[in-house]
């Protein structure tokens, strides 16, 4: 059963109604000094609306810096037509995220699903 273009669009205006939170797209800009270094930079590409929540990847405990941690990566959802790619970070809530992945394989797509990795 195939859904027609008008039940799509409402199943995308229903996704975006559950999107509590507000994120920034970050683009990176890399620039090349003198003798061949290079400084990257990052600007605010977008400011959306979004709902973040951790996903456990069922790694069981693992040791990082001395500490037993429980690997954590995050998902990100933000609107079916939202321009995001790994090159780019997201701002939520003052912490920065890596983009890791951005899935975009399915159809009838309601909401982008972006895999994020928080920088500390």
């Amino acid at each position: 059963m195939s859904l027609s273009t008008l039940e799509i669009a409402q199943l995308r205006a229903d996704a975006d109604d559950y999107m509590p939170d507000t994120c920034i797209i970050q683009s990176p800009t890399i620039t090349i000094d003198a003798i061949g270094g290079q400084s990257t930079s990052w600007a605010a590409a977008a400011t959306v609306s979004c709902r973040l929540a951790p996903q456990t990847l069922g790694m069981g405990e693992i040791i990082n810096a001395a500490q037993i941690t429980s690997p954590t990566r995050w998902v990100l959802t933000v609107a079916h037509d939202q321009a995001i790619d790994a090159t780019q970070r997201v701002v939520v809530s003052s912490d920065t995220y890596q983009v890791e992945q951005v899935e975009d394989d399915h159809s009838n797509r309601t909401a982008r699903r972006v895999y994020l990795r928080r920088l500390d």
